[in-house]
């Protein structure tokens, strides 16, 4: 039933009699999207880029909201004049000034575009009835959530994830005496390798506890405040710890224990508990947030109110505008290495050879990125060398596991230091028949671990990165005069270069 009180104040405003407060709402709303047009920008890019049943999606979602909007129009209580609610306010105030933020400490555009979108619902607030505003914020939430991630899954939060949690499990494994030892979404084990892949990255829960959570809130009708983000934060990390508990299991089922048809058999019960768990003790926290009771609804306001409603119009236009006018992080302009300018030792005999239909159709998809495969010889040392100079840390693929998809066995990944400027992984290949051997280089930084060059990357420290591949065709010594100053070589020429 329709507050009559609420459409007094609301409908009065819908005759278009206050024709100065009409224009402070609509420079409130072209400041907003002027503070963030970049993320308009990548929305309109990502929209265009994205698969055409995508497109249709979202043109019928859009259209669908449009029609709702028209059709319970009395329900919404739209008006045209702002009424400067608080929620509303501070929701858009507070994305503005976090997607500032966010840009200054990470490169995801993605984390930008959805506080852009949350706080166009608080946008939306200021002309809508705070009732039915207080209740459509869970999907407004659960839509900015999914939204910026699903136009461009690859480049989302999947594969960070992926690399996180085997980060974490490597780390687990450790403490209990366990050898192992992560590389991009991959454990390697003494018994074999296991690899964390979309299934089992958690983002799929994410997304569903998140809506879990949302509907949850709306059923029981609670308040969206402090204490329900203390238990979404909460939500997400048992959600999180779940899935990390999951692969764990299955790690060491498979690969610790060698029953890996077991671990085939439990894979899904094991991911279905941690999810029910994580959601039931999310249901008992949520029990500690209260009850949204509703607001009374003004019914008279006089001139000094309306005075009052100018001021904040004001007030909120000038924080919105003095926010977009702060400075803005730079793009960084980097560009790879030109593999050509490396000048490599004279005594090195290297002999071009084609990439892979696989490794080509890879490194096609990243424009910013020069690949290059080489035979070489150097005094007793045989093999071949890739080298994958790029800006996008998506474009770096794991080199064991295109030694696996090569056809070659990878028995044992280490983390060694091969000279003195250089640690990285040492691999034992074909039942010790062959060794190889990579690492990641910049001008600053050399390391090997994937999840560094991925932060140097996001945090804008350094966007331009080689990945350095050998494979030797005898077996090696890691700790032998050849190969250190076969590895010494190669990493002094690239830093040269760089």
């Amino acid at each position: 039933m329709i507050n009559k009180t609420s459409l007094v104040r609301w409908g009065r405003f819908s005759q278009l009699s206050d024709r100065k407060e009409i224009i402070g709402g609509v420079l409130i709303a072209i400041a907003w999207f002027y503070l963030n047009i970049s993320s308009l920008i990548w929305l309109f890019a990502s929209l265009q880029d994205t698969a055409l049943f995508n497109q249709a999606i979202f043109v019928a979602t859009v259209a669908t909201v449009a029609f709702l909007g028209v059709r319970y129009r009395q329900q919404i209580e739209f008006s045209y004049v702002p009424q400067l609610q608080l929620s509303p306010s501070l929701l858009m105030l507070g994305c503005g000034i976090g997607a500032i933020a966010i840009r200054w400490l990470l490169d995801i555009e993605q984390v930008s575009v959805l506080l852009f979108v949350l706080g166009t619902y608080g946008l939306a607030g200021l002309f809508i009835s705070p009732n039915f505003w207080r209740k459509g914020l869970p999907v407004a939430v659960l839509f900015a959530c999914i939204l910026p991630f699903s136009l461009q899954f690859s480049v989302g939060l999947g594969f960070p994830i992926r690399v996180l949690t085997a980060y974490a499990v490597e780390h687990i494994l450790n403490s209990w005496q366990i050898a192992a030892v992560s590389s991009h979404e991959i454990i390697v084990l003494e018994n074999g390798i296991a690899q964390v892949d979309l299934p089992c990255s958690g983002l799929k829960s994410l997304w569903t506890g998140t809506l879990f959570l949302l509907a949850a809130t709306w059923l029981e009708n609670r308040q969206i405040r402090w204490r329900w983000l203390l238990v979404c934060s909460a939500h997400l990390l048992l959600l999180i710890s779940a899935n990390i508990g999951r692969v764990l299991l299955l790690v060491l089922i498979a690969n610790v224990f060698d029953r890996p048809e077991l671990a085939q058999i439990v894979h899904v019960p094991l991911g279905i508990l941690g999810f029910s768990s994580a959601c039931f003790f999310t249901w008992l926290l949520l029990q500690n947030v209260p009850i949204n009771l509703g607001t009374k609804v003004a019914t008279i306001q006089t001139k000094s109110a309306q005075a009052d409603l100018k001021k904040k119009e004001l007030i909120l236009c000038a924080l919105l505008i003095g926010l977009s006018l702060l400075p803005k992080p730079e793009v960084i302009l980097a560009e790879p290495l030109a593999l050509n300018q490396i000048n490599l030792p004279a005594r090195m005999e290297l002999k071009s050879i084609p990439l892979t239909k696989f490794e080509r159709n890879f490194f096609a998809e990243y424009p910013q990125t020069i690949a290059q495969k080489q035979r070489f010889k150097s005094d007793n040392l045989s093999g071949s060398i890739l080298l994958v100079s790029t800006t996008s840390w998506q474009a770096h693929h794991a080199p064991e596991l295109c030694f696996v998809g090569n056809g070659f066995a990878v028995e044992q990944m280490n983390k060694e230091r091969l000279s003195p400027e250089v640690i990285g992984r040492w691999l034992s290949l074909e039942n010790g028949q062959m060794n190889a051997v990579y690492w990641f280089q910049s001008n600053r930084q050399t390391t090997d671990e994937f999840i560094s060059r991925f932060w140097s990357d996001v945090t804008r420290q350094q966007k331009s990165w080689t990945l350095v591949s050998v494979l030797f065709d005898e077996p090696e010594k890691v700790d032998s005069s050849e190969v250190r100053e076969f590895v010494s070589n190669i990493h002094r020429e690239i830093a040269n270069s760089l």
